[in-house]
């Protein structure tokens, strides 16, 4: 199982839902997709999806699948790796109006080169990056997890407080 998850950034991350949903109707990715859409728009047709989950389903989610699809949020991201879960990662994109600015680029570029996650920086490496992802043992996020995840919880609350 895939598990895709996009956070809850009031924006939501259309782009990655629908894509996902693409490779799923084309038949490039045959496994069952569950995802966590959060507040976005698309509707997907080929995957089992919820616009929110409890913290324990999520973990649950993690837990069970074989990969994880999803934003550079890092808490979502030192979670799966922490269960030694494969992570390709497609990071919003402030010129496509995804977020405020381009720190998910930089949180994706910097965790991709320490060997943590797959990045895919555009849709149309989703699938390439999923069959890497069959072999990929992320590397161990080491003793920061807590600060990681501290700073992913403040820049969340900043950009609900500026709703924007």
């Amino acid at each position: 199982m895939i598990f895709l998850t996009v956070g809850t950034y009031h924006k939501g991350f259309d782009r990655l839902v629908k894509a996902v949903d693409q490779l799923k109707g084309a038949g490039i990715i045959t496994d069952e997709v569950v995802a966590q859409i959060g507040r976005g728009t698309y509707e997907p047709e080929r995957l089992t999806a919820k616009r929110h989950m409890s913290p324990d389903e999520f973990a649950e989610n993690i837990n069970a699948a074989s990969v994880v699809v999803c934003h550079a949020g890092v808490g979502t991201i030192s979670q799966a790796v922490k269960q030694k879960k494969p992570v390709v990662v497609v990071p919003r994109k402030r010129a496509l109006g995804e977020h405020y600015d381009d720190h998910q680029f930089e949180t994706a570029k910097a965790l991709e080169s320490e060997h943590k996650v797959l990045v895919a920086y555009d849709t149309n490496e989703i699938a390439s990056k999923l069959k890497q992802a069959r072999d990929f043992v992320p590397a161990e996020i080491g003793c920061c997890t807590e600060i990681l995840d501290a700073i992913d919880k403040f820049l969340d609350n900043l950009v609900e407080e500026k709703g924007g």
